[in-house]
């Protein structure tokens, strides 16, 4: 544990960095794999081990930043105001129909039907997969929202964190899924910051909604 002295901002945004760079791991796994048995992984086995991957890479962070920075995300609980309860339903609704709108159906059942071959055991690996990326997400917002807060000392209701994950996650699938998919994960970054916003920073309210958009 680090003494009282105030942590230098600089260390969010690398702990924010760290967490972006956790998504890199679904791709090294694959690269490993095929280095390793010449061959993927089935679509089972690389939804478990990548979550598994994501969860172990989350909780290492969570863990850090609480014992040598004294910032534990998990912390903070609040109890929301109704305009507050609005403003969160609002969005979580705005991005579960434009979602639905781009899958021509609602997502689960459309990969269920589709990708996953009516395999109810791949849904829930599915399930899993996106519930373990949704950890990443908001500790990228997390950690990034208290870097430019610390630093800028700018207004706590601006979703900064949401504009980091934009810039980071966003813009890496704009060049890896082109304009649809990744100006959709563009606007899902600033809406999951708004939400964290919202939520007042409250990272398990945040958790919960942002794990229900990325899912539904």
């Amino acid at each position: 544990m680090v003494s009282k002295k105030k942590v230098p901002s600089i260390e969010f945004l690398w702990l924010g960095l760290y967490a972006f760079a956790g998504f890199s791991l679904e791709l090294i796994l694959d690269v490993v794999v095929k280095s390793i048995k010449g061959s993927s992984l089935s679509l089972g086995w690389h939804l478990l081990m990548t979550s598994m991957l994501w969860l172990l890479c989350s909780l290492g962070l969570i863990f850090y930043s609480k014992n040598r920075f004294d910032f534990d995300v998990l912390k903070n609980k609040t109890e929301l105001r109704r305009k507050e309860k609005i403003i969160l339903s609002i969005l979580t609704i705005i991005v579960i129909l434009v979602t639905s709108l781009l899958f021509k159906g609602i997502k689960p059942m459309v990969e269920f039907n589709n990708g996953l071959k009516q395999n109810y055991l791949l849904l829930l690996l599915r399930m899993m997969y996106y519930a373990c990326e949704a950890i990443l997400i908001t500790l990228s917002i997390a950690f990034s929202q208290k870097f430019f807060e610390d630093k800028f000392n700018i207004n706590k209701k601006i979703p900064v964190g949401g504009f980091f994950l934009a810039a980071t996650w966003g813009v890496i699938h704009l060049l890896l899924q082109g304009i649809s998919g990744g100006g959709f994960a563009i606007f899902f970054s600033i809406i999951a910051g708004l939400i964290y916003t919202n939520c007042q920073k409250d990272f398990k309210k945040s958790y919960g909604l942002i794990c229900l958009m990325i899912i539904l």
